[in-house]
């Protein structure tokens, strides 16, 4: 079977998987930034994700995920720019090597508080190896690759119902496995959400480990995956 999906605390099913049996590591776990504030735009005031991104530890899970990494699997951590320093030095201290830090830049921002501050129109993620192999870079164009994905806002047609508060979409998890793993590579990620990244993995014939803590977006994911 090409995906494995659990409805599970990563750090709890993590423990069930043999060691560096695992070529890369690609999630977006929480990032920490719900919040309240005064202004409102697009019907919306505050940001509030859900509980889900609230006092969640940044690196908790980082030491058992890398262990199941492969000497040379590439690992990618989508952050918010203020988070970056306490996820780099876990990294590190876990046998890595941060080589990167990719950029996806969205043509389609929301134009939230456009009046006090410039509009947030890109993300981050921080792109790591784990030492000991030489890792996989695939680089698709005739010249050379920037780290920098250009793409728009997850389209209403990728999700299921709302969808994930904070889900990516298809085309940047596709730039990443498509440069960062091989064919029938095994992807792992720990915060897997609406499943975005394994059903880039399928379309991409890549092999998909998933856990997802929340009931309803695991239900999304195995829906999107096909999974009765």
């Amino acid at each position: 079977m090409n995906y494995k999906v659990y409805n599970n605390d990563c750090v709890i099913g993590m423990q069930e998987l043999q060691r560096e049996t695992v070529d890369a590591i690609i999630t977006d776990p929480p990032y920490n930034i719900t919040r309240d504030n005064n202004f409102k735009s697009m019907g919306r005031a505050g940001i509030d994700f859900g509980e889900w991104d609230k006092e969640f530890n940044l690196v908790s899970w980082i030491p058992i995920s890398i262990d199941k990494v492969k000497k040379g699997g590439n690992v990618i951590i989508f952050t918010d720019w203020k988070s970056t320093t306490p996820i780099i030095e876990e990294l590190e201290k876990n046998n890595c090597e941060v080589k990167d830090m990719i950029r996806v830049e969205k043509s389609n921002p929301m134009p939230r508080n456009r009046d006090r501050r410039f509009i947030t129109d890109y993300e981050i993620a921080i792109w790591a190896v784990k030492k000991g192999a030489k890792w996989t870079f695939n680089r698709q164009l005739e010249t050379y690759e920037r780290p920098l994905i250009k793409t728009k806002v997850t389209p209403k047609s990728e999700k299921i119902e709302k969808g994930h508060p904070t889900q990516k979409n298809i085309e940047t998890m596709e730039w990443l496995i498509e440069r960062l793993t091989n064919e029938r590579d095994v992807v792992l990620d720990p915060f897997m959400g609406s499943g975005t990244t394994g059903v880039a993995c399928n379309n991409l014939n890549r092999r998909f480990i998933g856990y997802e803590l929340d009931r309803n977006y695991y239900s999304m994911a195995k829906s999107r995956l096909l999974i009765v």
